[in-house]
């Protein structure tokens, strides 16, 4: 959200309870919609004036990948950097004939120049104190089951920080 904003993006966020709409929109956030309790495909239409929005960053392609028809438009861009399950099932006509583009990123397999791009960018807005850090827990080493298990059973909202010392 917080690059998204920099680059003068309007912000649309699914959140899934109001603590997370919170930091959603400390985040930079410019609406957020409740994926629990409202429509997604209805609210980011009211939110667009029916138009659908020119980019998804998806989190979780096999949770979310049947959203697209209802929030996209053509030629939408979905970039994903993550996925609850091994496969996903896509909304393969609405995307074919709707020429979307999707984008898988994994950060382990960035190139050396798309990594020193990303370092450079969040560098400049660390410097620039744009960014803003949500530690939601932070662990001692020897407990670092608990924070792999806060972070897969989703009890923190936020940043998980495994610390050293």
């Amino acid at each position: 959200m917080q690059f998204a904003k920099t680059a003068g993006a309007t912000v649309i966020a699914t959140i899934s309870s109001p603590q997370k709409a919170e930091l959603a929109r400390a985040a930079g956030a410019d609406h957020v919609v409740d994926y629990k309790r409202e429509d997604v495909g209805d609210r980011v239409m009211a939110i667009t004036g029916k138009r659908g929005v020119d980019a998804v960053i998806e989190l979780d392609l096999a949770a979310n990948a049947k959203l697209l028809p209802g929030v996209a438009h053509a030629r939408t861009t979905v970039v994903v950097y993550g996925t609850g399950r091994l496969t996903a099932e896509i909304p393969s006509q609405f995307l074919l004939t709707s020429a979307c583009t999707i984008k898988f990123v994994f950060v382990y397999e960035l190139t050396a120049a798309e990594r020193e791009a990303a370092i450079r960018a969040i560098t400049g807005m660390i410097e620039a104190r744009r960014l803003i850090h949500n530690v939601a827990q932070t662990f001692a080493l020897d407990g670092i089951a608990a924070a792999h298990e806060a972070v897969e059973q989703g009890k923190a909202s936020g940043n998980v920080v495994v610390a050293t010392a």
